[in-house]
């Protein structure tokens, strides 16, 4: 004959074998430290979805696209940012080619960078939000990780992709270099002998000479010039 647990075993029991519940998203949290204003890379060992800065360790400004960022790989910090940040898990999901309407907003009249999970081949402007006139070039662009506002333009922009990874990070003797709004910019390397452009990263040409060049301390670039850098130390 059968004998019936009682009840509350049987729910004690029930629990006891019940698949435990999926873990939540881990989150983690990584520090990044640029030194001697160059580029830095650190990976997180597993893939992410994002980045989150946490705290500024640096006296030199940390801000996302331009001082600092990330990939699927890990954060990457530049010109002397340094900071404590917080990462996610990253969970694939296919993606195909195509376009998105992305919008983007100059808050208080500010430079805004607006990143893209994918590889940006070009960009235009769908519907202008702002008052202030949105002009390509001036106060908004796009470059191989996304769009840029500036000035107060607000707006939507229809991106084509890839969806291919973001720019492979700079390795051992490389720095990246970039001219935010057309405006002339110095990156600071430390004492160097020499530079050569390696890599155009921006939309607007580097001609050296005339959109980028180099002394002993560092290399600067205007017209908004974006590239990687190979430099010889002294």
């Amino acid at each position: 004959m059968q004998r019936r647990l009682p009840a509350a075993l049987a729910i004690a029991t029930g629990l006891l074998l019940a698949p435990a519940a999926p873990p939540a998203e881990a989150q983690t949290r990584i520090q990044c430290e640029s030194r001697n204003h160059q580029y830095q890379f650190c990976s997180t060992g597993v893939g992410i979805t994002g980045a989150r800065l946490v705290q500024q360790t640096s006296g030199a400004r940390c801000v996302e696209g331009s001082t600092w960022g990330w990939d699927r790989r890990g954060v990457w910090v530049t010109r002397g940012c340094g900071g404590v940040f917080d990462v996610g898990d990253y969970r694939p999901a296919p993606q195909r080619p195509g376009s998105d309407v992305v919008r983007c907003e100059s808050r208080n009249y500010q430079y805004e960078f607006c990143g893209i999970d994918a590889r940006v081949l070009s960009a235009s402007l769908v519907r202008q939000i702002s008052r202030q006139p949105c002009v390509l070039g001036r106060n908004w662009g796009w470059r191989g990780s996304g769009i840029w506002v500036s000035e107060g333009c607000e707006a939507e922009f229809r991106i084509r992709t890839d969806y291919r990874p973001g720019p492979p990070a700079p390795g051992p003797g490389l720095t990246v270099c970039e001219s935010h709004e057309y405006r002339y910019n110095f990156c600071a390397t430390g004492p160097i002998r020499s530079a050569q452009l390696v890599e155009q990263r921006s939309q607007a040409p580097c001609v050296q000479g005339r959109s980028w060049g180099w002394r002993n301390d560092g290399i600067w670039v205007d017209n908004g010039c974006e590239a990687v850098f190979r430099v010889r130390a002294r």
